[in-house]
């Protein structure tokens, strides 16, 4: 059987929801005229508490309201923002991601559109297991890279579909897995800037069926004392 679809509208979601926190945004992206690193710092945090709570409404609503970023550009920081759904694999990866955050962020060449994501030195134990037949992991600077994507602006695949950076994993040339326990070819993420510097994102899964599910959410940022 397979998991349902988690897709959330911002629509349907209840109006006081929904107002506190285009409220909290507001308020964040004030604090980021004048303070733009504290804004970061806080908009991370709430961004986290969130996830810790799985609030996928108040998530979908913040996504809605962020726009297309011009960026980002260079090395950003991850973090996965609640639980993995949508797929009958995410209840075994839940646990071991709380044990275990083994992705570290994304690198982007904003000038090529191409980017990479990095991972914790332990991937290369995890991978050949987890992605069978995937070469493509590299070593870098205290970290695995690997997972290739080109990047594009685009209109997003779900709702809402706000203009987003879109993130595509099937270029032929990076020969990303497709298996069942980890099919990134057919995974796009979309990214939206929520203040300046500080990105939310929403994976997305094209089934074998040609159904997109909504599988993930996760933060970038630009590390925290680096200029804009």
């Amino acid at each position: 059987m397979s998991a349902p679809v988690h897709q959330v509208d911002p629509a349907q979601t209840g109006e006081p929801e929904a107002s506190a926190v285009r409220a909290m945004l507001v308020e964040l992206r004030s604090l980021a005229r004048t303070r733009p690193t504290v804004a970061r710092a806080a908009t991370w945090q709430y961004i986290k508490e969130l996830g810790d709570r799985n609030d996928l409404p108040a998530l979908a609503i913040l996504f809605g309201e962020g726009t297309a970023p011009d960026g980002p550009d260079g090395k950003l920081e991850g973090l996965i923002v609640g639980k993995l759904f949508g797929i009958p694999e995410a209840h075994l990866a839940n646990p071991l991601m709380r044990i275990n955050p083994t992705w570290e962020g994304k690198t982007f060449d904003l000038q090529a559109g191409t980017g990479f994501n990095r991972l914790a030195p332990i991937a290369r134990l995890a991978m050949p297991i987890v992605a069978v037949g995937y070469r493509g992991l590299r070593r870098g600077d205290g970290e695995v890279e690997g997972f290739d994507f080109d990047h594009a602006i685009e209109e997003g695949h779900i709702e809402p579909r706000v203009m987003v950076r879109a993130l595509d994993y099937g270029v032929p040339q990076y020969k990303n897995p497709s298996v069942r326990t980890f099919p990134i070819k057919r995974t796009r993420d979309e990214i939206v800037e929520v203040v300046p510097g500080v990105y939310l994102g929403r994976a997305l899964l094209t089934m074998r069926s040609g159904e997109v599910r909504l599988i993930a959410h996760f933060a970038l940022r630009q590390p925290i004392g680096s200029p804009l």
